[in-house]
């Protein structure tokens, strides 16, 4: 059974960056001779990416915020800021974002905070208890019994899971309400070192939100875009 989504909101950090400034960046711990020194803008050029928005730039034509997070490499051993660090930078900026996206998702759905009946997060990048879900129910006013769902660290199809989570959901009572928040803070987790598969992904990834509200397509009151099926597969040696 398909569901519908009566509505969708999208969030991006305030500031971005140029990528040819995100490169610039990378150089200071990517690189460790010439060579590499000239690969590397020119793989970031490649990927087709103008511009990347982070909460952790300070301005909005500069990268203050990222040069303090990210200092230059001091050696091969050196593997940048630690775990701690990048999840206490989550647990400030992800709620913030996640919140915004939901806000608008909520607005162009027409529904109230309190028809929620399901809360359903997602994210890769980032973990912190209490998680964005119990911010999101305190930002967004959200039933406080809403029953809540986390899937976390699925990669880039985390979030198509999430909506087969909602379908089913909605498919086994057509009045259940579903908010559905995906936040990604990609530019927290840039590697440090000379690996191409790593530089790849610091080239492509950057941060955002975004949320839907949907509902079972019985609901005849609403019309909207309906998710009829969703699905992936694992490619074998992929990963």
């Amino acid at each position: 059974m398909s569901c519908t989504i009566l509505g969708l909101g999208t969030a991006l950090p305030e500031h971005a960056i140029a990528q040819g400034d995100a490169a610039d960046l990378a150089r200071t711990f990517c690189c460790q001779n010439d060579k590499r020194l000239r690969l590397l803008p020119a793989l970031y050029r490649r990927t087709g990416v103008r511009r990347r928005s982070s909460v952790l730039l300070e301005g909005s034509n500069g990268n203050h915020g990222a040069h303090l997070f990210y200092r230059p490499s001091t050696g091969p051993s050196d593997y940048g800021p630690t775990t701690r660090a990048r999840m206490e930078r989550y647990a400030r900026a992800a709620p913030a974002l996640a919140t915004r996206a939901a806000q608008r998702a909520l607005k162009e759905s027409g529904c109230r905070p309190g028809e929620m009946t399901h809360l359903i997060t997602v994210s890769c990048s980032g973990f912190s208890a209490p998680g964005v879900d119990v911010k999101l129910i305190t930002a967004l006013g959200l039933r406080p019994d809403v029953e809540r769902t986390n899937i976390g660290f699925m990669g880039c199809h985390g979030a198509i899971n999430c909506l087969r989570v909602v379908r089913a959901l909605t498919g086994a009572d057509p009045a259940a309400r579903v908010m559905l928040c995906a936040v990604e803070l990609c530019s927290l987790h840039m590697r440090y070192g000379w690996d191409p598969d790593r530089i790849v992904t610091n080239a492509l990834f950057a941060d955002g939100a975004a949320a839907v509200v949907a509902a079972s397509a019985l609901d005849g009151a609403r019309n909207g875009w309906n998710v009829k099926a969703t699905g992936s597969c694992l490619i074998p040696e992929s990963s």
